[in-house]
């Protein structure tokens, strides 16, 4: 298998190769560099990318913060403005993964 072959492979298989509820319309990961927020890196590094290879319409922003002692935050937005945050403080990439599939395939429950 090429590199490229493999790539894409990867991109179309594991945890968070899915699509997305057609009314979320705005994926943001905030964390801070300068604390431990491991889980909120590897989440970026690991599993973004396959949410935005099979979810394209999405608009996905990434806020890495200078300051110490930012709580690291999924946010997710909804087409009728709904608004999910799910903390991702001490979470390991995959269940932040698995709760941002949860919240997004069960629709735009509010939370706040």
């Amino acid at each position: 298998m090429s590199r490229i072959n493999a790539i894409a492979h990867d991109l179309r298989n594991g945890l968070g190769a899915a699509r997305l509820s057609p009314d979320v319309r705005k994926i943001t990961l905030t964390f801070s560099r300068k604390s431990d927020n491991a889980g909120a890196r590897y989440f970026l590094r690991e599993n973004m990318p396959r949410i935005q290879y099979n979810n394209p319409a999405i608009q996905f922003e990434v806020n890495k913060l200078k300051e110490p002692g930012v709580s690291p935050e999924l946010t997710i937005e909804f087409a009728n403005n709904d608004i999910k945050k799910i903390p991702c403080s001490k979470v390991q990439s995959s269940e932040i993964c698995k709760q941002l599939l949860s919240a997004t395939m069960e629709g735009s429950s509010t939370s706040v």
